[in-house]
């Protein structure tokens, strides 16, 4: 190739230790539409609720994406057993049915669940956004990513964020989420959103500003820059 285009910056040394020269490299990461992923109002979101048997009043965590180890629903569980007064909804399912990385312990606690846990299955792309607007936050517990899209689109429906403590955030992501290491520190983050305001608002207003930064009109600017730069060179 000519020019390659990269939508994390943490790629870019790995590119360089196979060769690849750096003036080669570009940096554009994804974006989302605010067309597809946009907040709702308040009753639109009592509907979604009312559809998944979740009551109104309930502070509400989702987790979205393939029910197996990697995207940490084990966490997502104990962390759940730990905060019997919040709701957990995991949107998602077995896309890889029985060759799932431990799909018969993961299958128990999906046919099972705690309490206050809800599996909703595979959800639409059409449906996620109400999905989104349901939550109270968002978390993903997962130990690895690329550049997970569910992320910015729950910033884009206005839901603030809880990751895990990975670098690959820290490249993309700073100022916009709220994060921990270890079930531990998910719990007390969690437990600080649902009972401190202050805290909840400011971390919504990071997931706003991140919608900002990932939006598609600023995105469309720098592809367009881009391009223009190609063909002037």
């Amino acid at each position: 190739m000519d020019e390659i285009v990269v939508v994390n910056s943490s790629f870019i040394p790995k590119l360089e230790a196979h060769g690849i020269k750096r003036e080669k490299i570009h940096y554009i990461p994804n974006f989302v539409s605010k067309k597809t992923f946009y907040p709702l109002d308040q009753e639109a979101k009592n509907r979604e609720r009312e559809k998944f048997g979740i009551p109104a009043d309930k502070f509400v965590v989702l987790g979205v994406g393939q029910v197996q180890h990697r995207k940490g629903v084990l966490d997502f569980i104990e962390v759940a057993k730990a905060l019997p007064d919040i709701e957990f909804v995991w949107a998602g399912g077995f896309s890889f049915g029985k060759i799932t990385a431990g799909y018969e312990e993961l299958k128990k606690i999906y046919d099972a669940p705690p309490e206050n846990v809800k599996f909703i299955g595979i959800i639409g792309r059409e449906e996620m956004n109400a999905c989104f607007n349901m939550a109270d936050v968002f978390f993903m517990p997962s130990y690895n990513e690329l550049f997970p899209m569910a992320i910015l689109e729950a910033m884009s429906s206005d839901t603030p964020v809880l990751l895990r403590d990975l670098d690959l955030y820290q490249e993309i992501l700073t100022g916009y989420y709220d994060e921990a290491s270890d079930n531990p520190g998910f719990i007390k983050k969690l437990s600080e959103l649902k009972e401190d305001q202050f805290a909840y608002q400011s971390l919504v207003r990071k997931a706003q500003n991140g919608a900002a930064f990932y939006s598609e009109e600023r995105l469309t600017k720098i592809w367009s820059d881009f391009y223009h730069q190609l063909v002037k060179e």
